[in-house]
């Protein structure tokens, strides 16, 4: 199940609104920014190692219809991570898996979706991924 991030908890958070002359009758091209702290963590009592994977989304932009929003896309970063090593030998990994911004009928907003995946071996280890930066563009048709 997906974390929900409150507009609330954004950081840094940037808008910028520009006219455009797009496909589909667009006409606004928004670009939002920002980054939140949200963490996904993981400790390896083995040399094996483990995995965990969690999805966060967080609603973004104006309020469009369905008629105004033409398209979104999405990108995101680690923002911060954490790497605790109490036995050699070990390996870790960060990796956000995907990256998704579509039109939510719920709320009018385009909701991003971040999902990200940590991992990390060797005896009492741990990783985690303590927060995000994202960019989100989105293409209007507003009249």
């Amino acid at each position: 199940m997906a974390t929900r991030i409150d507009a609330s908890q954004i950081q840094n958070l940037q808008q910028i609104d520009a006219v455009v002359a797009g496909p589909d009758g667009a006409n606004r091209l928004i670009s939002v920014r920002g980054q939140f702290d949200q963490g996904i963590g993981v400790f390896s009592q083995a040399a094996a190692g483990s995995q965990q994977t969690q999805t966060f989304t967080v609603l973004l932009g104006p309020v469009l219809s369905r008629q105004q929003f033409v398209r979104a896309s999405g990108s995101a970063s680690v923002a911060k991570s954490s790497l605790n090593v109490q036995a050699a030998p070990f390996s870790f990994s960060f990796i956000i898996a995907a990256v998704d911004a579509d039109w939510d009928d719920e709320s009018g907003k385009v909701e991003l979706s971040i999902e990200a995946t940590v991992t990390v071996s060797g005896t009492n280890n741990s990783a985690s991924i303590n927060g995000f930066a994202f960019q989100v563009t989105i293409l209007a048709a507003i009249a």
